[in-house]
């Protein structure tokens, strides 16, 4: 009882608890209910009572098992624009891209910044699909203001929309893009570790990712520069199975070794340039 009544004042052991699990959460990308319960020293039912207390207050996603963090928003809400970061990106891994052919375009703030950039910039002549899982991205590209916008043609995929990501999921969104052969997927990963490769917070998230992965012809993995290092809930790709790997913010030279010792190709857009 006295546990209880020091949780509903917000001071105290659940106070502990959740500042415990948020940590580990950060480090580890997804909190098991069973080790966490292990760890804290307390029932497993007290641990799920801590997610269900932590998710109410949007501070986790709870997942069977235990809770994975909460994914950023998309960078726009169908009509607003990404944020710093995200511009520059987009610009910079847009002027690296050909102006004909097929472009996939998966789901995140990175990717909304290229699709605002190319929306702003489309190809001088006739000959570019781009194809995305991704709403947003694709409300972005078809409300294109430039004169040019004819010389872009835009499909989106369809498929549940995800509340947490913004991204079309499940089993239309994969029988969609299997049909699909692109000449370039620009996938979107929670995280990019060099031993564990790109991973995403959610099975049905990491499922999509695979098979964008997969229809591409030539991969490149896009990321925010925090996901760097890390490893989320469900992997979807080996490094292996990438070209390229580019990063949205500043990453220290530490977390690039080794990629940079796997001969992968990297950019490393800063802050709106």
């Amino acid at each position: 009882m006295i546990m209880e009544k020091a949780s509903a004042t917000g001071r105290g052991p659940a106070r502990e608890r959740h500042q415990q699990l948020a940590d580990w959460l950060r480090a580890d990308g997804r909190v098991e209910v069973v080790q966490a319960a292990a760890r804290l020293g307390v029932a497993p039912e007290t641990v799920r009572r801590d997610l269900r207390a932590m998710e109410q207050h949007g501070r986790l996603v709870r997942v069977h098992g235990g809770a994975v963090p909460v994914q950023p928003a998309p960078a726009t809400q169908l009509s607003g624009r990404p944020g710093p970061r995200y511009t520059g990106f987009g610009r910079r891994l847009w002027q690296q891209l050909p102006r004909q052919g097929t472009l996939l375009i998966g789901t995140g703030a990175p990717a909304l910044g290229l699709a605002e950039a190319i929306a702003a910039d489309p190809p001088e002549s006739d000959g570019l699909t781009v194809v995305t899982n991704f709403l947003d991205a694709a409300i972005v590209l078809s409300r294109s203001r430039s004169p040019r916008s004819a010389n872009l043609r835009v499909y989106n995929i369809g498929g549940t929309v995800s509340p947490h990501s913004g991204g079309q999921e499940g089993d239309w969104a994969i029988s969609e893009l299997n049909r699909l052969r692109t000449d370039i997927s620009v996938v979107c990963a929670a995280g990019v570790s060099s031993t564990d490769g790109l991973t995403d917070h959610s099975p049905a998230g990491a499922a999509v990712s695979r098979a964008e992965t997969l229809v591409g012809r030539r991969v490149i993995a896009i990321a925010d520069a925090s996901a760097a290092g890390k490893s989320a809930f469900v992997q979807f790709a080996s490094i292996d199975e990438i070209d390229e790997l580019a990063f949205a913010g500043e990453v220290d030279d530490q977390q690039l070794r080794p990629f940079r010792e796997r001969g992968l190709p990297l950019m490393v857009a800063p802050e709106d340039d």
